[in-house]
């Protein structure tokens, strides 16, 4: 699979990706009853992140992560998903770059629905 820098993958927002957000509820009984709620849709570069974890004294992953990258500023955070071609990516980080401050980078995991 080819490898971009940073400034290629920014140039690439190609995947079309749903947003979705968590809305934490609680039933009458207490319970979870919180749900996905659509967001809307952006443009994003997806690539495959092999960056971090995977160290001495680190459990192995098995799921998949992502580096995705949309234009900012895109109203996503720890508490949201996107949806990819039928994948769901879970956020682990939000992270602006100062040399590209129209764009912002997500660290993303597969995840079941």
């Amino acid at each position: 699979m080819a490898h971009f820098g940073d400034d290629e993958l920014a140039g690439a927002l190609v995947e079309r990706v749903a947003i979705e957000d968590w809305i934490a509820a609680r039933d009458d009984a207490g319970l979870d009853a919180g749900h996905w709620a659509a967001r809307g849709a952006a443009f994003a570069a997806v690539l495959p992140d092999g960056g971090g974890g995977g160290g001495e004294g680190e459990a192995r992953r098995s799921r998949r992560r992502w580096r995705v990258v949309l234009r900012a500023p895109a109203a996503v955070g720890l508490a949201s998903r996107l949806v990819w071609q039928g994948q769901y990516l879970a956020v682990l980080a939000v992270e602006s770059d100062p040399r590209r401050r129209d764009r912002v980078v997500l660290r993303c995991e597969a995840r079941e629905a």
